[in-house]
């Protein structure tokens, strides 16, 4: 009798026991289901974010089309600083290309047999242009780094007046210095009025 009651105990364990492991093993499927797989889906679900790359040509920088370009003639002295020598350079178009082509001409020449006429550290201040005489104003350094000497002073300002007067419809130059006009720049050429185009100086 006492046996056949342990073994009823015992199978009453048993079954006890298998019915918590069932009841664990669909308790943990419920939040598996319900919360675990979820949350992984999203996960999976989620953007990879990457570094973004700019696109080759997005990288270059944007040069002056062809057609964006004009070309210009500028005037510098020879050697001999007796008489103008003409070089042709293609300068970006822009809304001012009498002010770019002074900036040209202070950068100097590119031919090896060209001298320059315009003091190197020289500023452009501005341009205008009325009834077709451009008033250009530079800075002091015009005439204080200026070498002096009327040959090389009659080159800077024909270098100018020639070159501006290349550009429709500029007929006539008056060279102003920080504003305010001036007799002369190092003393031997009249600036005080706009000058006229002057041949006689280019050597062709």
């Amino acid at each position: 009798m006492s046996n056949k009651r342990k073994g009823k105990n015992k199978r009453i364990k048993i079954n006890f026991l298998l019915i918590l492991i069932i009841a664990l093993i669909i308790f943990n499927y419920f939040v598996f289901s319900k919360y675990i797989i979820p949350i992984w889906e999203k996960y999976k679900e989620r953007p990879v974010v990457t570094k973004e790359v700019p696109l080759e040509e997005e990288k270059k920088e944007v040069e002056p089309l062809p057609s964006e370009m004009v070309e210009v003639t500028l005037y510098f002295s020879d050697s001999q600083v007796m008489y103008l020598l003409s070089e042709k350079r293609k300068v970006p178009r822009t809304s001012s290309l009498a002010k770019q082509v002074i900036i040209e001409l202070i950068k100097g020449p590119y031919r090896p047999d060209l001298y320059p006429t315009i003091p190197q550290d020289t500023e452009v201040n501005e341009i205008y242009i009325v009834d077709n005489i451009a008033y250009i104003d530079l800075s002091e350094e015009v005439f204080k780094n200026h070498p002096g000497g009327s040959s090389s002073e009659l080159m800077t300002v024909y270098s100018i007046v020639n070159s501006l007067t290349e550009i429709s419809p500029i007929e006539g130059v008056q060279i102003l210095v920080a504003g305010n006009e001036r007799e002369s720049l190092v003393g031997h050429v009249d600036i005080s009025m706009p000058l006229l185009r002057d041949e006689d100086w280019i050597k062709h």
